[in-house]
């Protein structure tokens, strides 16, 4: 075991005030003589030593705590004093130390902050010399046994040592600021010595490792030496009487943090952050689905029944259009103002701007190309769907010869073919309907037209663009019989068959008119009655309404839009007819026209009244507006626009017009007045005729007919088209009525009880049961 000598210095260096402050402290038994430490194998420094000091050795590591001792303990010669006694252990536990005052316990039992421990070593070291160069000094003996032996007056209290900062290794090796620590050299093993007198231990395995720093002492006798460990007492009892330490927040794990009473919000925001996107997933995948299948419910059922229908032939594939407004039409077209000086506003246009489009039954949503002989008028044409379709953002209606010899002469042409492959027909054309597609109540109807022939010269086509009542459907002759072109609401004479009493003796101007024609015998009338007319007998098939045990007279009366033909009345140039259709008729067909409110024409150097009135199978209120030479196929082919505005007041009928236009200007008036009632001994008995107040669907044709004007080959082109560049209703504002079943005029039930009639173009009469008429047939 090596033991460090201590040097008997004759003449020790001066206590510092910070020294023999410490030294008045204490007391007298806890300072120890020099000598005390020189041991059997270690010599004195004095004036009896005859060698130098050596170095401590590697394997004998020396504690500061290992050369204290308490003074009441008789030292045995030979070795030093251990400090394992009956009132002191060598262990950081000191339960039962000697009653000795320290004065570092008195002012600290733990670790101070860096700067408080090295005012203890200061303290500590200033009767301490420890150095490579010798053993220490008595009063480094004094001064360890004080850290020793007289640490701790409090049950419990704990010695520690903690390692030299930097600060501490990097002050000289003379330096009073330390607690000198044993010296090692720099390459000591690292292995555990321990005095077998347990008077001193340092492990280099302690959890505070040598740290070897440089030495700041040119002349020590090693180039590093070990970091110092700094002694300190710490006593839990009297740690808790100190005063917060600098430190202590940091490593005191009792204190409290800083306790909050602030309102959750953090959690509460992740709770609803939460729910927030458990709802939105809701929303998208349950209740967006939910919603949009009861939505459009009704949709597509009729999606449904209509590819049901297309089960049974007709064709497969549907074009729908998604709403009634064109999306293509000009935002300027979406309103205007009436003649009437009302705001009208679009409900419905369509401007062909998807070109190859079909009219086959089930093609469209709004319109359909029938396939029939139009008989009635006596046509020489048969309407095929084939020569209805779009091209170039317009409606195409093509007409062929059979006598077209070339196939391909335009786009919509299917020539060449037969007479037998035509039904006997010499000419093929087309017929667009929106019966029972779409109807309107009141209104203002624009298209936007092309007409056939090479110019205005052309002398044959019957070009037309006309509404009618949906009760009746155009083509379909039996739905026609008894209903076309009524609009009538009275009970009398006007509703029997040949506007004649049943015993056929009047009323005279009935039984004959000058203005009748000869194949008619100058009849007045040759209808058959008006089916379904306000003198129905109760229970009767009528689809009403019905009001007080009275029916509502309805029929199917007609306003044209345009019907163009050569003008008769000059060498050259074209006119349009445009009229409306009444029955039953005033003698004569007169209609009043003395007054504005009855006729009024606005262009008298373009429009003048139609002398044609009617015939024995309808009235008609007419004028003829001359037409621009360049609207046509194959001159200019210039679109120019013809409608014409509606009012029709079932509460009111007097308020009722009619107003037609051509090129953008109104061209003629007839309002409710002229068709009013034709009573007195030259009258035929009729009471006040209707501005229709039917729902009324819309017909584009090409036809022809000698019935119409004469034709004239030679002046004519084959294929011959008929060009519509849009359809476009409008209403006033706060009276939309559209729609082919009104309320207050049902056409659907009707429709549908007498299905054959509408569907089937061989039936030609009426075969049910007519609704009795109480006045005629008695109920």
């Amino acid at each position: 075991m090596a033991v460090v000598e201590v040097d008997d210095y004759s003449d020790p260096p001066s206590p510092s005030p910070q020294t023999t402050e410490v030294a008045r402290l204490l007391p007298s038994s806890t300072s120890m003589p020099a000598h005390n430490f020189a041991s059997a194998g270690g010599h004195s420094n004095g004036s009896n030593t005859t060698s130098p000091s050596q170095p401590p050795s590697p394997t004998s590591p020396l504690s500061p705590g290992a050369i204290s001792t308490h003074s009441s303990l008789s030292a045995r010669p030979g070795r030093v004093v251990s400090t394992m006694s009956a009132s002191f252990v060598s262990s950081p536990l000191n339960p039962t130390p000697p009653p000795v005052t320290n004065p570092f316990a008195s002012s600290r039992s733990r670790p101070g902050s860096r700067a408080s421990h090295l005012d203890l070593a200061h303290a500590h070291h200033r009767d301490t010399t420890y150095s490579t160069l010798g053993p220490p000094s008595s009063s480094f003996a004094t001064g360890t046994g004080l850290g020793m032996a007289g640490m701790g007056t409090h049950r419990g209290s704990m010695l520690l040592y903690r390692l030299a900062s930097d600060e501490d290794a990097h002050l000289p090796a003379d330096s009073s600021h330390l607690l000198p620590p044993p010296k090692f050299p720099a390459g000591a093993n690292r292995s555990s010595t321990i005095s077998s007198s347990g008077s001193s231990f340092v492990s280099l395995d302690s959890k505070y490792p040598l740290h070897l720093a440089p030495s700041s002492n040119r002349d020590s006798a090693f180039p590093t030496a070990p970091r110092g460990l700094v002694p300190y007492e710490y006593d839990p009892a009297v740690d808790e009487m100190e005063p917060p330490d600098e430190e202590d927040f940091l490593h005191d794990p009792n204190v409290k943090g800083v306790r909050k009473t602030n309102f959750p919000w953090r959690g509460i925001l992740n709770v609803a952050v939460l729910l927030g996107l458990i709802l939105a997933l809701l929303c998208l995948f349950v209740f967006y689905p939910v919603l949009t299948f009861y939505r459009n419910e009704a949709r597509n059922q009729k999606i449904d029944g209509n590819i049901r229908i297309n089960a049974t032939g007709q064709a497969p594939v549907l074009f729908q259009m998604p709403d009634l407004i064109d999306p293509t039409t000009p935002g300027s077209a979406k309103t205007r103002t009436g003649y009437d000086g009302h705001t009208y506003t679009l409900v419905f246009s369509d401007e062909f701007s998807v070109d190859g489009r079909t009219f086959y039954p089930g093609d469209d949503p709004y319109w359909e190309a029938v396939d029939l002989w139009y008989g009635a008028t006596a046509d020489l044409e048969w309407y095929d769907p084939s020569q209805v379709t779009t091209r170039n953002g317009s409606l195409v209606i093509t007409m062929d010869s059979v006598e077209t010899q070339t196939p391909g002469l335009t786009p919509g042409s299917t020539a060449p073919f037969t007479l037998n492959q035509n039904h006997g027909l010499t000419y093929r054309s087309g017929m667009l309907q929106s019966w029972n597609k779409f109807c309107f109540t009141s209104g203002y109807i624009e298209v936007s037209v092309v007409l056939p022939g090479p110019d205005q010269n052309t002398q044959g086509y019957w070009p037309g663009a006309w509404t009618m009542g949906n009760l009746a459907r155009p083509g379909y002759s039996a739905t026609t019989d008894g209903m076309w072109p009524y609009t009538y609401d009275s009970c009398d004479v006007g509703t029997f068959p040949n506007q004649t009493n049943k015993d056929k003796l009047g009323p005279p101007a009935a039984l004959h008119s000058d203005f009748s024609r000869d194949k008619y015998n100058f009849e007045l009338s040759w209808l058959s009655g008006q089916r379904l007319s306000a003198c129905s007998c109760p229970n009767s098939d009528h689809p009403g309404p019905i009001n007080n045990g009275v029916y509502k007279g309805r029929g199917a009366p007609e306003i044209d839009i345009l019907e163009a033909e050569r003008d008769k009345d000059n060498p050259t140039g074209h006119v349009v007819s445009q009229s409306a259709q009444f029955a039953p008729f005033t003698h004569d067909y007169i209609f009043g026209n003395a007054t504005p409110d009855q006729w009024e024409i606005f262009t008298p150097d373009l429009t003048r009244a139609n002398t044609y009135r009617g015939s024995a199978v309808q009235q008609a209120v007419s004028g003829l507006v001359k037409l621009r030479p360049d609207m046509f196929q194959g001159s200019g082919k210039r679109f120019t626009t013809l409608g014409f505005e509606y009012w029709a007041n079932p509460k009111n009928s007097q308020e009722g017009y009619i107003a037609w236009q051509v090129d953008g200007k109104e061209s003629h008036r007839v309002g409710a007045a002229a068709v009013g009632p034709d009573q007195g001994s030259d009258g035929s008995g009729v009471g006040q005729r209707l501005i229709p107040e039917e729902p009324m669907s819309v017909v584009l044709n090409l036809g022809i007919s000698q019935n119409w004007q004469k034709i004239d080959t030679s002046t004519m082109m084959f294929p011959a088209e008929f060009l519509i560049d849009y359809v476009r209703v409008y209403q006033r504002d706060g009276a939309t009525n559209i729609g082919c079943n009104p309320k207050d005029y049902p056409t659907a039930d009707y429709i549908n009880a007498h299905l054959d009639a509408y569907q089937n173009v061989n039936t030609t009469t009426w075969n049910w049961v007519k609704p009795r008429n109480r006045l005629y047939d008695g109920c």
